[in-house]
This record gives structure tokens, sequence and C-alpha cells, in this order.
């Protein structure tokens, strides 16, 4: 106790510099917090979005489809997966697709595409793409000429509302098949890049033109044909436990032959995205390391001054019996002070700028087409980040420990004649 006592007192003998240092150890804390939260919340809004718009929390599709991408496999008893989903409470929508590798032509250009087709009513309750219509509608029919286009292809086509659009695929017996479809609407996507890529068409039409049933017989039932389901649950970041659970319900019902159901969830769906979140973390410590280890220096230096200042002090300390265990402590205990004063002010401004701007979100708008390549909206919200509270307050203990050895060091070298007879 008396060794905190006197380094106490110590700190404040010089009350300005102390004061710049913590000032400066409370800032770049802040900085730091700050902007942990800040990639916190843009890496989280990126990744909501994107599911949001086209990737979903979960997608089954048949062993052989992802495998081979062979057209014809398709997901078997798919009515009997769709009403497992539906039973699952977890799950807020769904939506059944057939995916078909085409190339559209329209306007002055052409460019190699997905087209999905699908259901109307199901795509808009689970992806926001399907409901931002910039121009024009989403087709309401699953049986119709329609296709609709991502904004950033319609420019690069040059094709407006009402133009005529040749798709040209292969169907399930390997021919090449082209079909005429009529542009009735133009969508505006998270990502530009999903937009010149990705196309929708009529689940019905696409279905019967790939050749999965006679294209006379308009009365097939198309909600039968799927090459992947894709769903939304409440929590995102646990799709792991819906996931597992579907498959064990899978197994239970026997709901599978040869071609067996694979189940994936949105980080084996796009990688990019769950390598975002696992890298992130130990970037940002990383990041606040640097900020911190600056601040030891000035510590460093802080310290070192202390000692020079104080020769004669710290021999008459050790003339009169204090040995060098009770100066090296003296010499942390200051250290690790000077350093904790300025950490909880750091942290609190820090929590309460993350806070506010997590409320009004951070405008960006100089930088927003290049965001928006990636899927990023322009307003970006910070995420509050109390996770990483305390691994920083671990990094100043331990960076204001390895502040304090050398001017300790230096401390334990003086000798105690000597010192005492500096002016």
């Amino acid at each position: 106790m008396t060794i905190l006592i006197i380094a106490w007192r110590n700190i404040w003998r010089n009350s300005w510099r102390s004061a710049v240092v913590i000032g400066a150890m409370s800032l770049g804390v802040w900085s730091g917090i700050f902007m942990m939260g800040w990639a916190q919340g843009l890496n989280n809004q990126r990744t909501v979005t994107l599911l949001d718009d086209n990737v979903g929390h979960g997608r089954i599709t048949s062993f052989n489809y992802l495998e081979k991408q062979d057209p014809s496999s398709i997901i078997d008893n798919l009515k009997s997966v769709e009403e497992m989903i539906i039973a699952d409470p977890n799950i807020t929508a769904y939506s059944s697709r057939v995916v078909c590798n085409a190339m559209v032509q329209g306007g002055s250009g052409s460019a190699p595409v997905i087209a999905y087709g699908v259901t109307p009513k199901s795509e808009q309750s689970l992806f926001s793409a399907a409901r931002n219509i910039s121009s024009g509608n989403f087709f309401k029919s699953s049986f119709a000429e329609d296709v609709v286009l991502g904004e950033k292809l319609a420019n690069r086509l040059e094709v407006e509302i009402d133009d005529r659009i040749i798709l040209t695929f292969q169907d399930i017996n390997g021919g090449v098949h082209s079909a005429l479809f009529w542009l009735v609407g133009i969508y505006d996507g998270a990502s530009n890049l999903l937009e010149e890529s990705m196309i929708y068409v009529p689940k019905g039409t696409i279905s019967s033109q790939m050749g999965f049933t006679d294209t006379t017989n308009i009365d097939f039932n198309f909600n039968s044909i799927a090459h992947e389901v894709n769903y939304r649950v409440k929590e995102p970041y646990q799709i792991e436990e819906t996931s597992s659970s579907l498959e064990g319900e899978v197994k239970k019902r026997e709901i599978h032959n040869d071609n067996s159901l694979i189940f994936r969830t949105w980080k084996e769906v796009s990688p990019e995205l769950g390598v975002a979140d696992a890298i992130l973390a130990q970037s940002l410590l990383l990041f606040m390391m640097i900020i911190l280890l600056a601040m030891s220096f000035g510590i460093l230096n802080t310290m070192l001054m202390a000692i020079l200042e104080r020769t004669r002090e710290l021999g008459m300390l050790m003339a009169v019996g204090m040995n060098r265990q009770k100066i090296f402590n003296l010499i942390v205990t200051e250290t690790i002070l000077l350093s904790f004063f300025g950490l909880p002010i750091g942290l609190l401004f820090g929590h309460i700028s993350l806070y506010v701007t997590s409320k009004t979100g951070i405008t960006l708008k100089s930088v927003e087409q290049g965001l928006a390549q990636y899927g990023i909206e322009s307003t970006v919200y910070p995420a509050i980040v109390p996770e990483y509270y305390l691994p920083v307050t671990a990094l100043v203990l331990v960076l204001s420990f390895l502040s304090a050895l050398h001017p300790a060091r230096k401390a334990l070298k003086l000798n105690p004649i000597e010192s005492m007879r500096v002016l």
C-alpha cells in the first residue's frame, strides 16, 4: 500500500506532464475503440446487406448439382423439404430457385449471367434485390416471357423497359436453347457486381424451356423443380444450429436418395463473408496494439525523464534501506498508474461515441460509388463493441509493464553515493 501511495503522489509531482500523457493515452484508447466499432459496423452492415440481397442465411442443394453443376440435378422430394422448412420455427422465409447459366443479349451488347427462375412472391419475401425495383415492375406470374435485370447490366446492354432480351442457355439434354424475353423491370441491388451478373426470370417458363417437361404442357407442376432452396432465419449468426437441425430432420424423415442433399450456411455459400468475420477480430486487436504501442513510447519517455529528475531522491531512498525490489515495484507501479488513469476515460468516450454514431450513422457520400461495388451503403452505422474492452485493458496492462522495464532498469543501476551528489 505504501508503494502505491508514493507512486500516486509521484506521478502528480509534475501535473502538466502527467496530464499530457494521460490525455494521450485517453485519446489513443478512444480512437482505437471508435475505429474498432466503425470497422465492425461496416463489416456487419456489408454482411447483412449481401445476405438480404441475394445470398440468404442458408441454402439447400443436391450433391450432384453442387459438385458437377449439372442442370438436370434438381432437389428430389422438394415438397417434403419445403414442408420441413415451414415447420421449423427459426426459419422466417424461403424461396426455391431454378438456376441457369446463360448468355444475355440485348440492345448493343451481351454478357454472361446467372438466370434465376423464381416464384415472384416467395423471392420477394426473401431477398431485397427482388423488391428494390428502380424501374418497371417485378413480374407477377411464374409463366411469362418476362425478365428483370440489374441496373448495371441494363446500362451495359443499353436496354430499357419493354425492350427485347434474348437468353441463350443449355437445356438438361445438353442442347443449346435460345429464348426471347421482354424486359419488365430493373432492380437496384446492394452490389454492382451482382447487378451485372444476376437476372430474374419466371420459374415456370425457364423450367419448361430447360426441358424439365414437355413445353406444350403448361399445367405441369413447376413447384416440384428447384436446384436450390434458400431460407432466412431469425439470427443469421446462429445459422449453424438451424442447418444442423434441418439436416437431422432430413435423415429422420429419410427425405433423400442417391442424389443426397447438401446443407450450407451463408459462411459456406459466400466464404469471403465468413473469412472477413474471422479475420476482423484479429485485425482490430492488432490495430489497437499498434496504437497503444505508440502510446507506450510516450510513457517510456515520461518515466525516463522522471527518473532523471529524481536521481538524488532515488539515491537517498536506496541509502536509507529501500531495496532494489521496492525501487523496481515503485517505478512499475507509477508507469501502470499513469497508463491506467487514461484507460477508463478513453473507454468511456469511445463507448459514448459508438453509441451516438450507431444511431445517427456516418455518411460517406464522397466514396459512395466505390462502396457500392462491394455491397456497402454510403451511410455506415458503427457497432458497439464491449467484447473488445477487456482485451484492450489487458493490452494496456502488458504494454505498460513492458514500458516500465527500461526506466526501472535505469533506476536500479543508480549508485546511491553518486546519486546523492547530483544537484
